[in-house]
């Protein structure tokens, strides 16, 4: 008797579980798409202000497009000194 109950707990359990697994991943992929989209229109947002600051003059260093820019670090090599060697 142990053995049918079982079977049918996971008969009853399995298509339950594929539910909630297929409703989950649905709204994984939803929400993938509107941070895309989120992304999208905060792009075009930061495009249009690059614009509009491009006709005006800079006020300060910050605003001046030149600095705009994220800086990379210069790959410099430093010799090491003989001491740690």
């Amino acid at each position: 008797m142990g053995w049918i109950a079982a079977c049918v707990l996971v008969v009853l359990l399995l298509p339950i579980l594929g539910m909630i697994l297929f409703e989950t991943l649905e709204a994984k992929y939803e929400v993938k798409q509107q941070v895309e989209k989120v992304e999208q229109l905060r792009r075009q947002i930061e495009n249009s202000e690059r614009k509009k600051n491009r006709d005006k003059e800079p006020n300060s260093i910050s605003d001046h497009i030149v600095f705009d820019r994220v800086r990379r670090p210069l790959p410099l090599q430093v010799p090491r000194p003989k001491e740690l060697e």
